[in-house]
């Protein structure tokens, strides 16, 4: 098998390991446990499809992340501005960035950065070993938690 893969290339080889990768949970995926009680109180949880970005994720220029059904966008503006699109309409801006904001981080200490192309920090939203992901959700919100799933920072744009 291994000659057949050598001799095929990379492409065999990464459709041969696809069972295997398919296979692997989600990073992000939680036991929901079991019986009634628990799918009863995951309902709503598991009817979202949040976008999670753990560090050290980066944001640049003209690129956006957005919620898992497409109503939620962050988004770096090429004009160097950083916007919160909900529903296609602007719903929060970062304060003080524009026009210099050139990517965003959701850094390994837990802080949610805007950086200038000199790389110099220009906003930050303060969670500074406080934050462990940031959620792009599906009811408008963007929101930063922390290591026990509690909101530490957000743009308040939720419904």
């Amino acid at each position: 098998m291994t000659k057949n893969l050598l001799r095929r290339g990379l492409p065999a080889l990464a459709l041969a390991l696809l069972p295997v990768l398919a296979s692997v949970p989600a990073a992000d995926a939680s036991d929901t446990g079991s019986g009634p009680a628990a799918r009863g109180a995951h309902t709503r949880e598991a009817q979202r499809s949040d976008s999670r970005f753990y560090a050290p994720a980066t944001l640049g220029r003209n690129q956006a992340w957005t919620s898992g059904n497409g109503r939620t966008a962050l988004r770096v503006q090429s004009d160097g501005n950083v916007v919160v699109y909900k529903d296609n309409r602007p719903a929060w801006q970062a304060p003080n960035v524009y026009p210099n904001a050139d990517h965003l981080v959701m850094q390994e200490d837990g802080n949610f950065v805007i950086y200038n192309r000199s790389g110099q920090p220009i906003w930050a939203a303060g969670t500074w070993h406080k934050g462990r992901y940031l959620a792009v959700q599906d009811d408008g919100n963007v929101v930063v938690y922390n290591s026990s799933n509690q909101p530490v920072w957000a743009t308040n744009t939720g419904d």
